[in-house]
């Protein structure tokens, strides 16, 4: 299949902008990369890249050495943001997918970009982790590996996620990611392999817990603000079993309720409380789904209805987000009562944009605060 003019176009533009990029990464992160057997920058052949999204400039990370630029799948909510449209659509190889749902259109686009000789990069949680775990894995991706027939290389990345956690507000020093490539599935035995044999060795080749691995490497990222974002993502106080108690200040970080005091350390590990990692305090407070339910949840934020025939979006102004009773409630430039158990697709993208789909309409929320948790009132998948 040949290529279209937009392919060539950006071809030309990824590999103008390139050396551009290298010194933009380099500055965002020192990078340590492993090349195991089997794994060449200069491969030609197309591939399907598989890796664990551990921090949002992974994304960029992971397919810089590659000469051959790989199709990327991201998130439709970026075709729609003025800063962002211009870049996925005629700069950067972007096919888009809504994270929340399984789209055949973006299969066949996929299918489409491998015929044409080029390979893909798919990042299979849907997106980076909040808490340094990998996340729950899409089964459909294993579908698409079988179906395409072509070699399966991984890249597990490491260290990106202590070095620039999702839910921060502030950035940290010594930012570092490592990345190890591997030709996990050549396609000679692919052929052979059932989807559930491709999807216990995907996972168990992108699983990553980054508390595990700072134990052994203790990489140091000072900060005057570590822990402040934590209250968007912890609601529960493991000392008291308190409710959104949860408050942070500086390094430091505390609950309202029975005021236990802990601190947020240059190595990414939590002093003074039950839990000295948000591995362990999420699995912890996941088990509290019946008292997120009972809780009321508020923030103020900003409203975008989202078009996807023309690809936009319609600012809809400030607005206070609240939840009470299985009940989303939108109040100020646009007004709106949503049952939950109504919503479809709930996911959140970047650190504070919540979206769904409600009846006729695709919103974009931008939380001031508490993002995830209205995400995991809405299901329970992350």
């Amino acid at each position: 299949m040949k290529k279209t003019r937009l392919d060539r176009q950006q071809d030309f533009l990824m590999g103008l902008l390139r050396p551009l990029v290298y010194l933009w990464m380099r500055k965002d992160a020192k990078r340590k990369v492993i090349l195991k057997e089997g794994v060449s920058f200069r491969r030609k052949e197309p591939y399907v890249m598989l890796a664990n999204h551990t921090f949002m400039f992974d994304v960029i990370h992971v397919p810089l050495r590659f000469k051959k630029v790989p199709f990327i799948v991201a998130n439709q909510s970026l075709f729609k943001k003025k800063a962002t449209k211009f870049l996925v659509t005629q700069v950067a190889h972007v096919i888009s997918k809504n994270k929340g749902q399984s789209d055949t259109q973006t299969v066949r686009d996929l299918i489409t970009a491998v015929k044409k000789g080029y390979p893909i990069l798919i990042f299979p949680e849907g997106d980076t982790t909040f808490f340094g775990e990998t996340n729950y894995i899409e089964p459909s991706t294993m579908k698409l590996i079988k179906k395409l027939g072509i070699d399966v290389i991984t890249c597990k990345v490491k260290e990106g996620y202590l070095s620039k956690p999702r839910w921060a507000t502030s950035k940290r020093k010594h930012r570092t990611a490592e990345l190890e490539y591997e030709l996990t599935i050549p396609k000679e035995k692919l052929k052979d392999m059932t989807v559930e044999e491709i999807d216990q060795i995907i996972k168990k080749r992108l699983y990553y817990n980054a508390y595990e691995d700072q134990k052994t490497k203790m990489v140091y990222h000072p900060g005057k603000k570590l822990a402040e974002g934590l209250e968007d993502i912890l609601y529960i106080c493991p000392n008291c079993e308190h409710a959104f108690s949860m408050k942070t200040d500086g390094n430091t970080l505390f609950c309202d309720s029975c005021k236990t005091k802990g601190f947020y350390n240059p190595f990414g590990f939590i002093e003074g409380f039950k839990y000295d990692n948000l591995v362990d305090w999420n699995k912890f407070q996941l088990k509290f789904k019946d008292k997120l339910l009972d809780a009321h949840i508020a923030t103020e934020a900003r409203l975008f209805i989202m078009h996807h025939d023309t690809q936009t979006l319609e600012p809809k102004g400030d607005i206070h987000l609240s939840y009470e009773k299985g009940v989303l409630t939108i109040m100020g430039g646009y007004d709106k009562v949503i049952p939950i158990e109504h919503v479809v697709n709930p996911v959140v993208t970047m650190r504070r944009d919540l979206s769904f789909d409600f009846e006729d309409a695709s919103y974009l929320i931008t939380c001031e605060h508490y993002a995830l948790i209205f995400l995991r009132v809405l299901q329970q998948k992350y």
